[in-house]
This record gives structure tokens, sequence and C-alpha cells, in this order.
């Protein structure tokens, strides 16, 4: 290697090192793939040209008014349904999932999808175990024919992240007797929102929250008892089918 750098090099065989030597760093630097998808206005939607085909579950299109769909799963779209389906959306770049929120894609953009131009959202597809970071390019609104775009690059979120979750869990909250916060850990198989509901000794609910849909992992629940009384209460989680309950100690 030494005489290898030690050598004197012509011109033309510099400039092919140089070429070869930023080719090595390219690739070394190419960590995902990115694809751009246009839809343009008044396009068929019915078309492969004008559906997004992620994967065989997800194929992501728009008629020529209303929000984007699923039409591998959806024959067109529908906010009750929480289009597009088999997707998940959450306001941020992928690198915070573990700490994002995800939900449908109306949910998430909170009925303006045109302030998303120039934004990077996350995409999770469950049923795939995928994400993606989608900065969106342009959006039609009204009835102006449904084109849309945007850049969407698949994210792995990296060899050295912690296994996932089997089973919903929940861990015994720290510490116990608490005032006013205390902690459970829990962990989610699957996509799911965990609802959080306190009662009293008496059975009266005392505190309802849901987390909101996450991505499988673990979490962190903070319970803040600041507005209630010294007593014991119990605390039922629920995600899906699961349920689990603990009593807790509340000392002021």
């Amino acid at each position: 290697m030494k005489e290898l750098l030690n050598m004197k090099y012509t011109a033309t065989q510099k400039y092919i090192l140089y070429i070869c030597t930023c080719l090595v760093l390219s690739l070394g630097a190419v960590s995902a793939d990115t694809v751009v998808f246009t839809k343009p206005d008044s396009a068929d939607w019915t078309l492969e040209e004008n559906q997004d085909r992620i994967t065989d579950n997800v194929w992501i299109t728009r008629t020529h008014v209303q929000s984007i769909f699923n039409i591998a799963q959806e024959e067109g779209y529908s906010g009750n349904n929480g289009s597009p389906v088999g997707t998940l959306w959450a306001d941020t770049t992928t690198a915070a999932a573990v700490t994002a929120s995800y939900t449908n894609f109306v949910d998430m953009h909170g009925g303006g999808p045109q302030s998303l131009i120039g934004d990077t959202v996350s995409l999770y597809l469950p049923q795939d175990g995928l994400y993606f970071d989608v900065t969106f390019l342009s959006y039609s609104g009204g009835n102006t024919g449904g084109g849309f775009s945007y850049s969407r690059t698949s994210v792995a979120l990296g060899v050295d992240e912690p296994k996932m979750p089997t089973v919903f869990a929940v861990s015994e909250n720290y510490p116990n007797p608490f005032n006013p916060t205390t902690t459970f850990a829990y962990e989610l198989p699957v996509a799911a929102g965990l609802q959080v509901r306190v009662f009293d000794m008496s059975g009266r609910t005392v505190l309802d929250h849901n987390e909101g849909i996450k991505p499988p992992g673990q979490y962190n629940f903070v319970l803040d008892a600041a507005g209630l009384a010294s007593g014991v209460y119990f605390c039922v989680f629920s995600a899906g089918s699961f349920q689990t309950s603990q009593k807790v100690i509340l000392l002021k």
C-alpha cells in the first residue's frame, strides 16, 4: 500500500482515481432506498402507474377528489375506516418512531393535507413491519383532479434495536406508594393504542387516558395523580383484547 501511495500518477490517472474514490464514498453513504411517486391531476387511479405499490398489501392512490386511500384493500377513500387502510402515520420523522404516536392519515394532518408539503412524516405499515420517511412534494386541493406526489425513503430501525416484544405486558409501577406521579413500563407486540383507566375503591372512574396508537415496542406511561386524594386506586390497562389491572397507593 505504501508503494502505491508513493507512485507518481499522470493527470489522467489522478482523475480516474478521484472518480473511483468518489464512487466508493457515495456507495458507502447510501443507507436507504428512496422512491419519488407522482399521481397527476385527473389521472386514472385504477392504473398501476398511478398507484404507489409499496407492498402487496399497500397501493396508495387518490381519486379526483377526497384524500388518499389504499386501493389494494379498499375501493375508495373512507374516513370511517381510517384510509389509507393498512397504514399508520406520525407527524415526525421515523427517527422518532419509538416515542411517536401513530394514527390514520387524516388525523395526522388535521384536515389540511396541503400543509404537509415540504414536511417529512413517518409512515408505518403494521402488516409488513416497514417504516418510511415520506416528504410530500405536492397535493392538489379541492376538486382539482386529485394529484399528489411525495418522496418515500425506507428506514431501517437498525440491527442494534432491542428485540420486539412478543406479548402485551405492563410492569409494576415505580414508585409505589407514590406522590404524585408513578411510572409503568409496557410492551406492545403489535401496533396498538393503550387505554388507561383509574378507579377508586368505590368503582368510580377518576382518570381516563389514551396513549394513542404506537408501533410495536417498549414504552413508559407516567400516571399523574396530582388531582386525586390519598388512597388506594386500581389502574386498568387495555389494548385490543388485552387487559390487565394493578393496585396503586397514593400517599400525600
